[in-house]
């Protein structure tokens, strides 16, 4: 057991908590030793399930979506030969599929209790691999393909893969059954794939085994729903899951308690998981792709069924389609903020990435907003609501530069237009991340993005891996891992765990304004007031459109001398060379020159591991190298620290 992590785990414990805890530990005591088999209920589900895609009318998919179509081929034929993937990580297996194994370290999991297993436990692997495949996100294109070639071998190998999960794991045996989260991705992925089997000939022993399938997942959620410091997006994956199982499963004994369960869990968290400003309350933009299709399809799904749904949903649907659409530049990208672990609810053949420009399609329809379209139509939205949004036409050029300040999130976007092509500056003055584990946050207070003309060129680095992570997971969440300030070497926040830290900052101002046609965004923390040395650190960065720049004024106060770094971190594709007073950073056609203060010496990392820098992840489990520019000094204890970037073409 790993003492110092259960001691910091317990300190994020409201006493209020302790009891369920202890409650929690008694059902597992009690669990581990029962029976668990499912009841006798008429072997059939609720036909209004394959209304799901009912816009999968197979000429049209074929006309309008060839490449998303022989993606999921693709998919649907791998997973015939029991081929699979995880993060990149390519998983075969020769006849029975081995659900346990990790297919990095090449062990298996232990076939004990769920509640017994310590999944952080690093000598089996990471944890998140094996959980990866075991969420089943083959099955919709196993079940789109069959839909659209009427072959019955993939319908076959859907109820193949069912029966042969549920004799792998048997409840309550082994990992798979130790994360909520994985029982209610299942359970989405499953549905869905039936909904494009309404033809096909279910024999008796096939619908038992979808039926014992639902309700071993079901059970498991109803008996330990995520509370206290725990409820974050694993709650929503809780109630989507018991929801679509009462829903579409109603000849269940349990059923009508499942339904209501998850819609109240759905319908209340709608207004808390997306903040009022659409952003996530996790403070990760990328959580904000996969907590986002929980609450759309929720939506989908009562629509479909005559249910009510709380109004809160639709507004805070329309308010983060809003928040995405601000920080998303021209080419989609959007700045990888907080933990990133690659995930979606239902795979549609969308990256988690790539499920924003999806986004934006499917609620330009909802919510009638051509403004939001992407000219990229989506075979998500299309099954989803069975149109192609159009883009609003004739886009005017700005003559003027765009701003937002998204106060609940803490972002600051300045969007305008060099020369008709778009800059996109996003500064961060988030929380650390959702109390009391800050679990999802990273150590990147007054760090920015900036993208020109789609190009990404100072990014945020990213996440890499979770558990047993090590130095690349401390790496990552680290204040030298993002384009802000560091005080006398010291962190923002400890980190005391791999989805822990220590004592929070708080940021003390972030504002934006507009001043004489400059906009001005103005950010401070206390985080390095709480450290020995005190010192104040106020971050204002400037953007004058006259002069395409934008200009940093990093103004320190210390008690005594101070030893100030500053961190700026490339896109891989970028080049960076010397110039007159600083440094020029290119991709493609677009050039930032970076003018440095001359108080500050520089130093340029590439795939370095000692100091570890100079690491790009755009994905989870992908790495890459890319040019972190680290500007260093001992200054005197009141001090501003000026650098300008110019923005250039050509």
């Amino acid at each position: 057991m790993n003492i110092p992590w259960l001691l910091h785990r317990l300190s994020k414990m409201p006493l209020s908590e302790i009891p369920w805890r202890l409650l929690e530990k008694s059902k597992k005591i009690i669990d581990r030793r029962k029976v668990f088999a499912c009841p006798d209920s008429n072997a059939s589900f609720d036909s209004k399930i394959f209304q799901l895609c009912a816009n999968a009318e197979v000429g049209r998919l074929q006309e309008l979506f060839p490449e998303s179509l022989n993606v999921n081929f693709s998919v649907a034929r791998a997973s015939m030969e029991n081929r699979y993937q995880a993060f990149g990580v390519a998983i075969a297996f020769q006849d029975e599929i081995q659900w346990h194994l990790d297919p990095i370290t090449k062990k298996a999991w232990p076939n004990k209790f769920w509640g017994d297993i310590n999944y952080r436990d690093k000598n089996f692997g990471g944890v998140k691999f094996v959980w990866e495949f075991n969420r089943l996100y083959c099955l919709f294109a196993l079940g789109l393909s069959y839909r659209i070639t009427r072959e019955m071998q993939y319908a076959h190998k859907i109820l193949e893969i069912v029966a042969s999960w549920l004799k792998g794991n048997p409840y309550p045996m082994g990992v798979n059954w130790s994360s909520g989260i994985e029982s209610g991705v299942r359970l989405a992925n499953l549905v869905w794939a039936l909904s494009f089997l309404h033809d096909y000939p279910f024999s008796k022993a096939q619908l038992e085994s979808i039926n014992s399938f639902v309700w071993l997942h079901a059970i498991r959620l109803h008996r330990y729903p995520s509370r206290h410091s725990s409820a974050n997006n694993h709650l929503l994956a809780e109630g989507f899951g018991l929801f679509a199982a009462g829903l579409y499963f109603p000849n269940m004994p349990e059923a009508n308690s499942w339904l209501k369960q998850g819609r109240q869990i759905l319908d209340a968290e709608a207004g808390r998981q997306i903040l009022p400003d659409g952003g996530s309350f996790e403070y990760s933009t990328t959580y904000l792709s996969f907590v986002f299709d929980f609450f759309l399809l929720y939506r989908h799904m009562c629509l479909l069924c005559g249910l009510s749904y709380s109004p809160v949903v639709d507004e805070r649907l329309e308010k983060a389609c809003l928040f995405i659409h601000s920080i998303m530049d021209k080419d989609d990208n959007l700045p990888n903020i907080g933990d990133q672990d690659s995930a979606v609810l239902v795979n549609f053949g969308l990256s988690n990435t790539r499920n924003f420009s999806s986004i934006l399609n499917t609620c330009a329809v909802l919510f009638k907003a051509p403004e939001l379209a992407t000219d990229q139509p989506d075979l998500k939205t299309w099954l989803l609501t069975g149109q192609i949004p159009q883009p609003a036409p004739n886009r005017q050029l700005l003559n003027r530069p765009e701003y937002w300040l998204h106060e609940h999130s803490g972002l600051a976007v300045i969007k305008d237009e060099v020369q008709a092509k778009e800059v996109l500056f996003v500064g961060n003055a988030t929380p650390l991340g959702l109390a009391p584990l800050y679990a999802h946050g990273h150590l990147d207070a007054l760090s920015f993005t900036l993208s020109v003309n789609g190009m990404e060129l100072l990014v945020d680095p990213g996440t890499y891996l979770y558990h047993g992570g090590g130095n690349w997971r401390e790496y990552f969440r680290s204040t030298a891992a993002h384009n802000t300030i560091r005080l006398n070497q010291q962190e923002l926040s400890r980190q005391t765990g791999d989805f822990m830290f220590g004592r929070p900052y708080r940021i003390t101002e972030n504002s934006l304004q507009e001043q004489g046609g400059r906009i001005i965004w103005s950010a401070s923390h206390d985080a390095f007031l709480k450290n020995n040395p005190q010192a104040q650190v106020v971050r204002k960065v400037v953007w004058d459109r006259s002069s395409a720049s934008f200009t940093i004024a990093d103004q320190i106060e210390a008690r005594g001398n101070c030893f100030v770094e500053l961190f700026f971190h490339c896109h891989p594709e970028c080049l960076v060379v010397a110039i007159d007073n600083g440094l020029a950073i290119a991709r493609g056609v677009v050039r930032l020159d970076l003018l440095i203060d001359p108080v500050m010496e520089v130093q340029i990392l590439r795939g370095s591991q000692f100091p570890m820098a100079g690491w790009y992840s755009p994905g989870f489990n992908e790495i890459k190298e890319c040019v972190t520019m680290r500007f260093y000094g001992t200054l005197p204890g009141k001090s501003e620290i000026l650098t300008c970037m110019k923005v250039a073409f050509g």
